[in-house]
């Protein structure tokens, strides 16, 4: 059997403000309807991190979440919650990532792609590289990128459930966040 996941990011250019705080408001969110226990446990997918084991209202996000098998028995099946430092939340089952230009939609150089995440990742160079084809400076944000990739100081992971989300559940991270949000698939 393997693991999922969805990472839901925000979209923002800058380093996103009080992520520590921002994140306590998350967690009272989904604590508040009742789709995470209170305690920290070993339900993600860290060796040195834990997070919010789902309950079993988690399924009320989900479209058809009531044909969706709510377990109690999975190990890894709850809400990570990421923040403070760089984050590249990516898709992970091959990898892959093509980048194209908002401008002149020439697609970059897949090794040029890596080096502008590691530079991103890392805060070294720039976080607006220049494409080789237009010459115009992009945040890494605004060049297209298939698979969906995010890039954010803050973001929460849920694991092992359902893909398909409600759009009001979408609406109420983005008002949480105070910005649009990218939802990355992740399967492992």
């Amino acid at each position: 059997m393997s693991d999922n996941c969805l990472h839901i990011v925000p979209i923002h250019k800058e380093e996103y403000p009080n992520t520590e705080l921002k994140s306590k408001e998350i967690l009272n969110w989904f604590q508040g309807k009742g789709l995470v226990e209170s305690e920290l446990s070993d339900c993600i997918l860290s060796m040195d991190k834990k997070g919010y084991r789902f309950k079993p209202n988690i399924v009320s996000i989900f479209n058809d979440g009531e044909l969706w098998a709510y377990s109690d028995s999975l190990i890894t099946h709850g809400l990570e919650l990421v923040s403070g430092k760089r984050t590249v939340f990516h898709p992970m089952e091959g990898m892959y990532l093509e980048i194209t230009c908002p401008d002149c939609n020439s697609i970059i150089d897949e090794n040029i792609g890596f080096d502008w995440v590691a530079n991103w990742s890392e805060n070294s160079g720039t976080n607006y590289p220049n494409c080789p084809n237009c010459g115009n400076g992009r945040h890494l944000t605004e060049y297209t990128i298939e698979p969906e990739w995010a890039f954010s100081n803050i973001g929460i992971s849920l694991w092992n459930t359902h893909w398909d989300l409600k759009s009001e559940f979408i609406t109420e991270m983005k008002k949480l966040f105070g910005t649009e949000v990218i939802v990355v698939p992740v399967r492992i």
